[in-house]
This record gives structure tokens, C-alpha cells and sequence, in this order.
């Protein structure tokens, strides 16, 4: 009887070691930058940066926006 239990034990130990769980993951990095819609002209400056989060058909989204701070 110890001899079967033994076997069992052994046999149970390599069959869970030999198993590797994969998980499927996927990421996909969709990223769009403009600045006041257009390019990167006359970069310096003040800038204000706010971000807001939301969610769209079961996806999280942020959106960060960047205004060039027009000082008077």
C-alpha cells in the first residue's frame, strides 16, 4: 500500500512540474500626439497638461491633452 501511495505521489509530482500555464496577454499601444493641431513649432513656452480617463466599448482609454499656455 506504501509502495502505490509512493508511485502516486511521484507520478503526481512530475505530472505538476511538466505543466506550464501561458496565459494569453496582447497590448496594443495606440498613439497619437498632436499639440493644438499642429507640429511641434516654437516649443518653448508654458504648457498645460490635463488627462482624463474613460471607458469605451470595454477598453480603458486616457486621453492627455496639451495647450500651449498663451501668456498676454
Amino acid at each position: 500500500m506504501k509502495k502505490i501511495l509512493l508511485l502516486l505521489f511521484i507520478t503526481f509530482t512530475f505530472i505538476s512540474c511538466g505543466l506550464d500555464v501561458k496565459p494569453t496577454v496582447t497590448v496594443k499601444n495606440d498613439i497619437n500626439l498632436t499639440i493644438d493641431g499642429e507640429n511641434i513649432d516654437g516649443i518653448q513656452g508654458e504648457w498645460i497638461i490635463s488627462s482624463e480617463e474613460k471607458k469605451e466599448k470595454g477598453k480603458e482609454i486616457i486621453v492627455i491633452t496639451i495647450e500651449k499656455n498663451e501668456i498676454i
